[in-house]
């Protein structure tokens, strides 16, 4: 039997978690409404819209070991090119243990998947089937946020205490979701209540992708943004594109929103690529406890800019070099 390795076990949950952005949509599996994990973890699941045909359900995720009077959240949304990945599968518990055992509930969410349904209609997408995909997922996530804030009490959780987290796909939503709220646009308005922010955002290989010509603009400050983002990312920006769209990614948001004015952590890879969809999920677990503690439930105004330099670059090629290394004990 071969040997079972941290190694092999970050390799295998990021590349479940990564392969969803390179690949067609897999099959759902069907998810039962209430599953005890064992192990203190319970796994309750709603359905907070029904849309086009489709459920779209939410799980609340909680260690029951943990006494919280009113639970922190993390909405999580999978990354997957608006085409593929699901909300929960079997790595989900695990990724999020340690943020579990703090009394922090985690919920990952459906939402729906604009670039395959286009082309389940036969269209060849293009960069206006993303941006329209990106509003439906931000319309879905305002929709998932409600139904939580509206069942806040019986769930246990503390309205104020909110964050997004996400990887690629998900992280760009998620930021996207900051900008239409931090401008009180018609959809953020028609979708959440007066007044209501989220704590922060944990954007994992995302970036601000938005309709040509549209600045990177705010009428109000947005909430805390820690960033992780590679240099080498073959897929989204990292600093600035104008053309079809206008991207903002990490590089630009830190430059241009400098300073402990807009707080922000941005977890820089100048090797890295878009490996960092996942592997900070795994490998930056109390890089991200601190930021949920000092920045986005603690509010103080920090502004961070880690450069992580490493013989074995965060991307898939250090990450496959890593799974050729013999195993060490």
């Amino acid at each position: 039997m071969p040997k079972i390795t941290r190694r092999t076990t970050i390799f295998t949950a990021a590349a479940a978690l990564v392969a969803p952005a390179f690949a067609q949509a897999p099959t759902a599996a069907a998810e039962p409404k209430d599953v005890d994990q064992g192990d203190n973890i319970e796994i309750k699941t709603f359905t907070y819209a029904s849309k086009d045909n489709q459920d779209l359900e939410l799980d609340l995720i909680i260690d029951r070991s943990t006494i919280v009077e009113k639970r922190p959240a993390i909405i999580y949304l999978f990354g997957g090119g608006w085409e593929g990945g699901e909300r929960r599968d079997g790595s989900t518990v695990d990724l999020f243990r340690s943020y579990l055992s703090l009394g922090v509930a985690v919920v990952p969410i459906d939402y729906r998947l604009g670039v395959k349904e286009a082309k389940s209609r036969g269209e060849s997408p293009t960069t206006e089937t993303y941006l329209e995909a990106i509003q439906l997922s931000v319309e879905d996530l305002f929709d998932a946020t409600s139904y939580l804030l509206e069942h806040a009490e019986e769930c246990g959780l503390d309205p104020e205490r909110i964050v997004l987290m996400g990887g690629s796909s998900g992280a760009t939503n998620s930021l996207v979701a900051e900008f239409n709220l931090a401008n009180s646009t018609q959809l953020a308005r028609a979708r959440l209540p007066d007044g209501f922010r989220y704590a922060g955002v944990i954007a994992m290989a995302g970036a601000f992708w938005l309709k040509a010509g549209t600045p990177l603009t705010f009428a109000s400050k947005p909430a805390p943004i820690m960033f992780f983002s590679g240099a080498k990312d073959q897929i989204v920006t990292y600093d600035e594109v104008q053309g079809p769209f206008s991207g903002y990614g990490a590089q630009y948001y830190f430059r241009e929103f400098a300073g402990p004015d807009y707080p922000k952590w941005f977890v820089d890879y100048p090797e890295g690529d878009h490996a960092l969809a996942a592997l900070p999920a795994i490998n930056n677990q109390l890089e991200i406890r601190a930021f949920l503690e000092k920045l986005a439930w603690g509010r103080r105004e920090l502004s961070i800019h880690t450069v992580e330099l490493s013989k074995i670059p965060s991307s898939f090629e250090g990450l496959f070099s890593q799974q050729r290394l013999p195993a060490s004990s």
